[in-house]
């Protein structure tokens, strides 16, 4: 029952944080410098989460099917697959190594 106060609670907290914005703000835009800041904030966070979530505790849980199939992922974004195509293409490698890997 624990798990989801945590829920709740990051609901509030996202649904407060995104409210505080446009009050804070009005009909002015952010700077420019900050506005770059504010784009790449998103991606670089998920990108520790899954980084930190590949590696588990202590770099103890370090998967190397999964690295591949990020790396392959990332890869493929690079080549400007579409997201979805991506993730796709990404599982499917982690799950080729793993299936000839043993």
């Amino acid at each position: 029952m624990t798990v989801w106060w945590v829920v709740l609670g990051l609901i509030v907290v996202c649904v407060a944080a995104r409210a505080v914005g446009p009050a804070v703000l009005g009909d002015r835009e952010l700077p420019a410098p900050l506005r770059r800041v504010v784009t790449v904030l998103a991606p670089a966070l998920l990108a520790g989460l899954v980084i930190t979530e590949i590696g588990g505790e202590r770099w103890t849980g370090l998967d190397p099917a999964m690295v591949a199939g990020v790396l392959v992922a990332g890869g493929a974004r690079l080549l400007r697959v579409p997201a979805l195509l991506a993730v796709v293409i990404g599982a499917a490698a982690a799950a080729g190594i793993r299936a000839f890997a043993g």
